[in-house]
């Protein structure tokens, strides 16, 4: 597995890098197939004596595993991140094992359909929206997986909604949690022109 190490206005010493080396090696004996781990590191703005800040990213063959975790020495971080990474990685290969013995039909995957949500209420026509602005921009590949493995994926993160390719209709999809525990999933409506 391929270690990248980027450090946001701090020099990352090469004592660190065969540190967080060394310790993302047992988490990678978990994960054969993780392509690529990115190591970010960087200092919280608080005070001049801030904490570490050390998120970890591992690519899985397409599905991601990411801990973060703080502390005054960037090692202490490292070691909470890769002991996350590792619980992480054990119960994703425990979840893939599970998934190939037994094949779920389509109708077993979906959620049972509830009640339909009520519409939004509009805005008056005088009211202004000021948005807001991008900050961070993402590019990944998205392999098609199904809904079950986009919830999967979306708790491995830690988000609320996860954007994925849905290997059954073959369109993008968003699945998310709604604020009862269940989940949603957002289709894109093929609109012809009449």
């Amino acid at each position: 597995m391929e270690v990248i190490f980027r450090g946001q206005h701090l020099t990352i010493s090469d004592r660190f890098r065969e540190y967080a080396t060394e310790h993302l090696a047992r988490v990678a004996r978990h994960l054969p197939m993780a392509d690529h781990a990115i190591i970010d590191v960087r200092r919280e703005a608080k005070s001049g004596e801030g904490r570490f800040v050390v998120q970890v990213t591992i690519d899985a063959n397409g599905s991601y595993l990411r801990a973060e975790e703080r502390s005054h020495e960037m090692e202490a971080a490292l070691d909470a991140v890769a002991d996350i990474l590792d619980r992480q990685a054990k119960r994703f290969k425990e979840r893939k094992i599970l998934r190939s013995r037994r094949r779920v039909s389509k109708e077993e995957r979906l959620p049972a359909v509830s009640e339909p949500e009520p519409e939004e209420e509009r805005l008056p026509p005088d009211t202004e929206i000021v948005a807001g602005r991008v900050v961070r921009i993402k590019h990944f590949a998205m392999k098609p997986m199904t809904e079950a493995e986009a919830i999967e994926q979306m708790e491995m993160l830690g988000h609320t909604f996860f954007l994925f390719r849905d290997a059954d209709r073959e369109q993008l999809a968003l699945v998310y949690q709604r604020a009862g525990g269940d989940f949603g999933l957002i289709l894109e409506e093929n609109l012809k022109p009449a």
